[in-house]
């Protein structure tokens, strides 16, 4: 005899469809708003019958897959930051050495944020409240992601380390990523007549966080080559992952 109690319920097809069908359709609506968003100005107020408009549905349908507009707007400003994301971690993101592979980030993010400069405000605004903030969310969790990378930096070039210099890592990575980021919203609100010039930025920034790290080396009895590869540091991870995406999360404390 069966026992009844360990056999599987049978799944309901109508059911997967219906939560597939709900996941593209917030798919597609979270889609809309980020067209919409790309087509006016930085700081237009954009109206949810415009992303309703676009999404060919009625405005009260979106409400159906979103709590309500803060949830909607979470979700639409964690899509740009995976959106920026994506563009400056392509494959070669880590070819090279170190020095190239900070400039070709920080170059990449100027360079995403200029041409996509409505986008970029929506990415990187501050949402009121503690809880599931997509940008703090994403800094977070690339400076935890970057902490071994930089543990292992320290370790290639021989930097003495101590207990309070490697608690304090991430949240060094953690101010210095929110530094740049104010550094280019600022730039971006110049206007279309800014200096200087996205590349002119980029190597400045880089220069900026290059010194950074170089000067915190020194300080520990080690210098930072500039031709240093990054695969020297990445062989030294042993296995460890980092660089952790724009959606990761990470809980608020």
């Amino acid at each position: 005899m069966t026992d009844s109690s360990r056999e599987t319920p049978p799944v309901d097809g109508r059911s997967v469809r219906w939560e597939q069908h709900k996941r593209e359709r917030r798919a597609k609506i979270i889609q809309a708003a980020i067209e919409v968003t790309e087509e006016h100005p930085p700081a237009t107020d954009i109206h949810v019958h415009l992303i309703a408009r676009r999404a060919g549905i009625g405005r009260p349908a979106v409400y159906r897959h979103f709590e309500d507009r803060a949830d909607l707007d979470r979700a639409v400003q964690k899509r740009a930051l995976e959106m920026l994301y994506e563009a400056v971690a392509e494959p070669d993101a880590f070819d090279g050495s170190v020095h190239e592979v900070i400039h070709r980030a920080i170059r990449r993010y100027v360079e995403w944020a200029h041409a996509h400069r409505a986008l970029h405000r929506l990415a990187v605004r501050e949402l009121p409240g503690r809880i599931d903030n997509p940008l703090r969310n994403a800094i977070r969790g690339m400076s935890v992601g970057m902490r071994p990378v930089l543990l292992s930096g320290a370790e290639a070039i021989g930097a003495a380390l101590d207990e309070d210099d490697e608690a304090t890592v991430d949240l060094i990575v953690f101010g210095t990523a929110s530094q740049i980021v104010s550094a280019v919203r600022l730039w971006l609100a110049r206007g279309d007549d800014r200096k200087p010039a996205p590349e002119a930025l980029a190597t400045r920034l880089a220069e900026v966080l290059w010194y950074q790290l170089d000067g915190m080396a020194r300080k520990r009895g080690a210098v930072l080559d500039p031709a240093l590869p990054f695969s020297e540091i990445v062989a030294r991870l042993d296995g460890q992952v980092f660089g952790t995406g724009a959606g990761a999360e990470s809980p608020e404390n």
